[in-house]
């Protein structure tokens, strides 16, 4: 029986390396329109971290989401987040969201060697940019992954009909899976 990859070893990283490694991103990503961030708008939140199926383990994973805002005139957004795109390009990160309006700007993407998904918009009124970092799952170091165990099969066995019975749905909509 898989466990369809929920076991995998998660990537090590303690919380303040995981705070180091999002604000060293950002700050170099601001620093590619000559930007720097306003460290009073900093709103960061380090959470359990949860699988697919809301799976949940004890091992001290975490996620971090991390926000952060700079002074840009909105008519400059366009042109910022152009810069930061080819350094996030180069960084191995796949832009899976860009636009570039007059007064509202956006680009999502993820990867990088720490797979981070980085959004990077203009904030309403168009006179900042906000930088946000979601990170994976992290464990801390030195800790053993607890191994979550696979649900339960969601089927239940179905008995084969009786000979001659027709294979045919009840439904009154034959065609129609839902009825």
């Amino acid at each position: 029986m898989t466990d369809s990859g929920k076991n995998d070893p998660l990537p090590v990283k303690s919380k303040d390396g995981a705070e180091h490694s999002v604000r060293a991103l950002i700050d170099q990503l601001a620093s590619q329109y000559g930007l720097r961030v306003d460290d009073k708008t900093v709103r960061k939140e380090f959470r359990d971290c949860f699988g697919k199926n809301h799976e949940h383990a004890n091992d001290g994973r975490f996620d971090l989401t991390y926000s952060v805002r700079s002074r840009l005139p909105g008519d400059q957004h366009g042109k910022a987040l152009r810069a930061m795109r080819k350094k996030l390009e180069a960084e191995g990160y796949k832009i899976s969201g860009y636009r570039q309006d007059s007064s509202d700007a956006l680009m999502d993407a993820k990867g990088g060697k720490d797979n981070f998904f980085v959004s990077v918009e203009s904030y309403v009124p168009a006179t900042d940019l906000v930088f946000s970092v979601n990170t994976p799952c992290f464990l801390p170091p030195g800790v053993k992954q607890e191994q979550v165990s696979a649900p339960a099969p969601t089927t239940t066995p179905v008995a084969p009909l009786p000979v001659g019975e027709p294979a045919v749905s009840a439904n009154r909509f034959p065609d129609n899976p839902f009825g």
